[in-house]
């Protein structure tokens, strides 16, 4: 039986929704806590922050984006990454340039220190995904992809009718792991 996990709040009890919908939903937000929670502890143990994988990844596909756009596409504000991009600076994975054109525009570039450390990082994530969904059968990885793209579609169009902008389909997209396509139309099982 799956139980409400997070042990400072109390037993959450969801009036109006049936049974099952209910333990999805905490098997689910379990899951994300869980994932969430030993990415920032890999993380920290590799004397980083989580934000930097995504961070050096973007900019890894993306070489010479601007400052403005890799804030839009990470979803932060621009002096949090003007906070990251100058640790990243300080610790020699990218440099940052006005732009040719239009000096207004600030452009970042991975080192090669940078390229170095998210090859290292996308490795480490492979691994992370082998260990956890990819251990799984190969018909629980289809059913999950289908039950998450699902989800995912069900929340987009919800968020459509509100007037709401979606990352949908793929999400973060550039964020796909080594070999994988951004966004979906994967192999199926692969």
């Amino acid at each position: 039986m799956i139980h409400d996990r997070h042990p400072e709040m109390p037993e959450m009890t969801l009036e109006n929704v049936d049974p099952l919908t209910a333990r999805v939903f905490l098997a689910f937000r379990n899951a994300a806590q869980v994932h969430r929670q030993l990415m920032m502890k890999k993380m920290a143990q590799d004397g980083g922050h989580h934000w930097e994988a995504f961070c050096l990844r973007l900019v890894a596909h993306h070489d010479g984006i601007s400052q403005r756009d890799l804030a839009s596409k990470l979803h932060l504000s621009r002096p949090w990454i003007t906070k990251m991009l100058q640790s990243l600076e300080k610790a020699g994975m990218v440099t940052r340039r006005a732009d040719e054109h239009d000096q207004r525009i600030t452009r970042v570039y991975l080192t090669q220190e940078g390229r170095v450390r998210e090859a290292g990082l996308r490795a480490a994530w492979a691994e992370y995904l082998n260990q956890t969904i990819g251990s799984l059968s190969k018909e629980d990885r289809l059913q999950l992809e289908r039950l998450g793209n699902q989800l995912a579609d069900r929340i987009s169009g919800m968020m459509a009718a509100m007037g709401e902008p979606s990352d949908q389909p793929g999400g973060a997209g550039e964020l796909a792991g080594p070999g994988e396509p951004a966004g979906r139309g994967a192999e199926p099982g692969a």
